[in-house]
């Protein structure tokens, strides 16, 4: 089953074309209305493209957005509606009415906040050859002509909890559109489009303010986390050994027992109203109370899950500067130090 067996189809005619001379895959599963017509290699069937009229293509990679189930286990789109696997599909190739020939691209994410890693393996086989797709620090972009056009996750038929979610009835029209007319080269199509992602920074400034608790924090926790070795360092598990097993029941045994400590804490201090113990996360201004206080019987509870997940006990004693890293971006959340930066939005003057 080869993954690159897929052309990069160039233009309207060209997907046309393709599509026209695909003999649709006909099985006990599939049958000839459904009209299944796979990219590429034909085991990948679920790579297909659909006719939706003599003027629009559809790309399918068996994501959310495609209605078919290719098996017992791959039905992720099935009992969605025409409207909305229409709007979900990865890419769209549409070629206006009316004379003009203009083509049109769309190009759109996968729904919900996880990792689509099968619509980033797609889009980057199955998209133009004059584009390219990337990702980068967990963020996915369309490149053309060297410039990066952030492509935004959708909330449209998010997947969650085994169920759609109905939180975002509409789509949300969170996708890019490249368009081209006869003649010309690509360029973006969308009046305004998001060319910066939403990025998360650090506030210096205020961080500064607080640098000599930090430190004193970190130099705390150096001294004291060697204490707790055993219920913290990282260690391979072994399903046949009784010894092993036993040591990992204690060491999160003892991980739920500093959280459940510091939730009751946080409760005595109405800091939280919240009941569940999985949905509390300490706010920044209370982390900060903790942090500064030397003799705060919670500074241990508050450091232990960033500990428990730390390379203090990976790395040689005498190099300290990966768990500095660590202990620096835990802190940076944990305090309220991050700030976000919403999504920079170009507004073209061009007319389109």
């Amino acid at each position: 089953m080869s993954v690159y067996d897929m052309p990069r189809l160039n233009n309207f005619s060209a997907v046309a074309k393709h599509y026209a001379k695909i003999k649709p895959v006909i099985s006990k599963r599939h049958t000839r209305e459904q009209d299944v017509r796979p990219l590429g290699d034909r085991n990948r069937k679920w790579e297909r493209v659909q006719k939706l009229s003599d003027d629009c293509y559809a790309f399918y990679d068996g994501d959310i957005g495609d209605p078919i189930a290719y098996s017992e286990w791959h039905r992720n789109g099935e009992g969605i509606t025409l409207e909305a696997s229409e709007a979900l599909a990865p890419i769209m190739w549409t070629r206006e009415k009316g004379g003009w020939n203009r083509e049109i691209l769309r190009v759109r994410n996968g729904s919900g906040n996880g990792a689509h890693n099968g619509r980033y393996s797609f889009l980057e086989r199955a998209l133009p050859s004059g584009f390219a797709f990337a990702v980068d620090n967990g963020k996915q972009f369309v490149i053309l002509d060297g410039t990066r056009y952030f492509l935004p996750k959708s909330d449209y038929y998010a997947w969650g909890w085994r169920q759609f979610k109905t939180n975002t009835p509409k789509d949300d029209c969170k996708y890019l559109e490249f368009e081209r007319s006869p003649g010309e080269e690509w360029r973006v199509r969308t009046n305004s489009f998001t060319y910066v992602p939403p990025r998360v920074l650090v506030d210096k400034e205020r961080k500064k303010k607080f640098k000599p608790a930090m430190d004193s924090y970190y130099s705390w926790l150096l001294v004291m986390a060697p204490m707790f070795r055993e219920h913290l360092e990282h260690f391979e598990y072994e399903y046949n050994d009784d010894a092993c097993q036993a040591r990992y029941q204690a060491k999160h045994s003892l991980a739920r027992e500093k959280m459940e400590e510091l939730f009751a804490y946080a409760k005595e201090q109405n800091w939280t109203d919240d009941d569940r113990l999985y949905a509390f996360e300490m706010k920044g201004d209370h982390a900060l109370i903790i942090m500064e206080d030397e003799e705060h019987p919670m500074r241990m509870n508050m450091a232990w899950s960033m500990l428990l997940d730390s390379p203090l006990f990976k790395a040689h004693e005498s190099d300290r500067k990966l768990f500095r890293g660590h202990y620096n971006r835990w802190i940076n959340k944990v305090c309220g130090f991050n700030k976000k930066i919403d999504a920079q939005v170009i507004t073209s003057l061009e007319e389109k």
